[in-house]
């Protein structure tokens, strides 16, 4: 009888795996370098944050410094009008051995530097206008009180007078010489504050000095 065949029903297949040979190597790459790409995500983040709030605190100081100003007030004066003091009648006339000036003296107080408080002058009538020239005292007179509100200026006008005031021959004849070429400067002192300044005769406002 003779011998069957040899029948191998036993079938190997092969099959592909369900990832590509090194899949799990790409894909970890893939992960590293999505991982990657966040944290630079996160840091530029954080920078353009860090910047954003640098730039706010910077802006925040500079507004303050602008709109929340915090200087000392400025005064100033100008002598606006004279009376008594004509170069031709009064001051080199020599039949009038003494003078009686007035003087229209504007007290200004700037204060708009300052936004934390109000700025005044004159303590119930008692600050007064001393104008003089060359050391020779021509006229006082009292300030009117007032204020300067804070960011604010303000300013009055005093009218200082001397009566039968005595002024030495050659500082008479400097002052009508001054005078006749609009070059007449006269000394104003602020008392008792102190405030010293000088101003020419028609000329405006000029800036006082310190107090000593």
């Amino acid at each position: 009888m003779a011998a069957k065949p040899h029948r191998d029903f036993g079938v190997v297949v092969h099959c592909p795996p369900t990832t590509p040979y090194g899949s799990h190597g790409e894909a970890s790459s893939m992960a590293q370098a999505e991982g990657s790409g966040r944290r630079i995500f996160l840091r530029a983040v954080c920078c353009i944050l860090i910047a954003g709030i640098a730039a706010v605190i910077i802006t925040g100081v500079v507004v303050l410094g602008v709109e929340i100003p915090d200087e000392a007030p400025k005064y100033s004066v100008a002598v606006t009008a004279v009376a008594g003091l004509d170069p031709a009648r009064e001051l080199t006339a020599r039949s009038r051995p003494t003078l009686s000036p007035v003087l229209n003296v504007t007290v200004r107080i700037d204060n708009t530097r300052n936004a934390f408080q109000e700025a005044c002058i004159s303590d119930l009538g008692k600050e007064a206008a001393e104008v003089s020239y060359g050391d020779a005292f021509l006229g006082r007179g009292t300030v009117p009180q007032f204020c300067a509100r804070r960011r604010r200026g303000g300013e009055r006008v005093a009218r200082a007078w001397g009566e039968d005031v005595v002024v030495p021959w050659f500082l008479r004849d400097e002052l009508a010489a001054e005078l006749a070429v609009g070059e007449a400067t006269v000394d104003v002192q602020l008392m008792p504050s102190g405030i010293n300044c000088r101003a020419k005769i028609g000329k405006g406002l000029s800036r006082c000095g310190v107090p000593e």
